[in-house]
């Protein structure tokens, strides 16, 4: 079976690569470099998908991790940790719809306007799972 250590380091990396290839591809469109944009958030998007199946295997063998710290540690961690899980409750379906934008319909218009919501809430939950998992892992409260 494979261990806790290994499904969160797994499930970590794919959401922060996930937030770098956003922005590579926020780059690449902002520099009408079509092809590459694509590329960038398709990967953005593949990096996220596999965070999902990974946390949810953790989540689904191991459990929740309850927070080690206390005080305004604690205070801390839960003012990051409400909005990282609304925003991500409500990506998926958001990040469904602007791959639908581009891919299908070919409304970049309407992608671009959706794109604008989705890319902080996206960038945020990128970085606020890492530092979820530095919180949650990493650091030592004495």
């Amino acid at each position: 079976m494979i261990s806790l250590q290994s499904l969160t380091i797994l499930s970590t990396s794919c959401i922060v690569l996930s937030g770098l290839s956003l922005l590579l591809g926020w780059y690449f469109i902002r520099g009408k470099q079509i092809d590459r944009h694509k590329a960038a958030m398709l990967t953005a998007s593949s990096f996220a998908a596999l965070f999902l199946v990974f946390y949810v295997t953790r989540w689904s063998i191991y459990g929740s991790k309850a927070f080690p710290g206390a005080g305004g540690w604690k205070t801390f961690y839960l003012i990051n940790l409400v909005p990282h899980i609304i925003f991500a409750m409500i990506l998926a379906p958001l990040v469904l719809r602007l791959l639908h934008l581009a891919l299908r319909k070919r409304d970049y218009v309407a992608h671009r306007n959706l794109a604008r919501y989705v890319l902080p809430m996206w960038l945020y939950v990128s970085a606020s799972g890492w530092l979820i998992y530095y919180l949650l892992y990493v650091k030592t409260y004495g």
